[in-house]
């Protein structure tokens, strides 16, 4: 069994080179019930390299909390979890479905899912070479053609898996269309252990819509989350209620973006953590007022002090704004 519970819980999910401590930490502050680290690679870490290593830093404050391991060998994959399991995750999660080319190229990830013997003989490897609990994340299959999702699951189960994600696309897909939640459901029916929900959860209605159609333990959220860690508690809130709560405002959004460069920075230090904001700045101010130019301006700062200045007097204009198109409202 796992050593925390699954049952409607909300979780972050693993996102290369996104969900880091700092976005992780946010994620849980707004709401996440579990969440889990970028991707890391079993031969970097057998090999000792210090940015793999550096992948899997994390604080109490994320937990429950898994490390994600990939790689296609089953021996460097044991040998990667051995390594992992003495960081005391809450779990190890073992990555079938990362459609990324430089992942897949080395037959990692979803790439795994064409070759099911070495799919059970790496999930075989790392249950046998952990005392944690291990989990997997998977698609559906390589593509409509070798949709495997059902048989792998009765494999991963039968191997000592405690749960499952799976996102209902295939490797062809990458993330394009539309994920295909009766996979979801098909495999919930299939197995006795959880199985986590994964794909197009824009919204807590998404959320709802997911639980009731699939049956499945839980929800996993990546890219609805960009910019928008508020998603988890809303989610929580509608999933409790009914009720969804209301937008954050462009000060709420701003003010966070300012709190998770400043997280970086103390993270990565600088310049590597204000790198590592860019696309993060750029989801957090998608939504506001001329946020293209916005955008446009930011990414030719460098320091600081400069990004928070820029951000403090954007934040000034919009409400300025807002304030003169309420009071004409008002006039009106």
């Amino acid at each position: 069994m796992l050593n925390f519970n699954l049952s409607k819980t909300i979780i972050y999910a693993p996102l290369a080179g996104i969900s880091d401590s700092p976005a992780r930490r946010i994620a849980k502050d707004h709401g996440a019930d579990i969440t889990v680290s970028e991707l890391i690679s079993a031969e970097g870490l057998v090999a000792g390299g210090k940015r793999t290593f550096d992948l899997t830093k994390f604080t109490d404050f994320e937990r429950p909390f898994g490390l994600q391991l990939f790689g296609a060998k089953p021996d460097k994959m044991a040998e990667g979890a051995k390594i992992l399991a003495e960081m005391k995750p809450d779990f190890i999660d073992i990555n079938f479905g990362c459609p990324a080319k430089k992942v897949v190229g080395k037959n990692g990830g979803s790439s795994i899912l064409r070759d099911l013997k070495l799919f059970e003989n790496i999930i075989l490897g790392i249950v046998n070479a952990v005392n944690i609990p291990v989990t997997i994340k998977m698609r559906s299959g390589w593509d409509d053609d070798t949709l495997t999702y059902i048989e792998a699951g009765k494999i991963a189960e039968d191997c000592g898996v405690r749960a499952i994600t799976l996102h209902p696309r295939t490797r062809a897909q990458r993330f394009g269309g539309q994920s295909d939640w009766t996979h979801i459901a098909e495999l919930k029916e299939a197995l006795n252990i959880p199985v986590i929900g994964n794909g197009d959860i824009r919204n807590p209605i998404d959320a709802k819509n997911m639980f009731d159609q699939t049956s499945c333990d839980a929800v996993m959220i990546g890219r609805g989350s960009f910019g928008n860690p508020w998603i988890f508690e809303n989610v929580k809130e509608y999933l409790k209620s009914g009720n969804l709560l209301p937008d954050p405002t462009p000060r709420e959004k701003i003010e966070l973006a300012i709190k998770h460069f400043e997280m970086n920075i103390e993270h990565y230090d600088h310049p590597y953590g204000m790198y590592r904001m860019r696309r993060n700045f750029c989801w957090y101010i998608k939504s506001l007022q001329h946020a293209s130019n916005a955008r446009s301006e930011l990414m030719k700062l460098t320091e600081a002090d400069e990004i928070k200045e820029f951000f403090n007097k954007y934040l000034e204009t919009i409400e300025a704004r807002n304030k003169l198109n309420n009071s004409q409202s008002v006039s009106i």
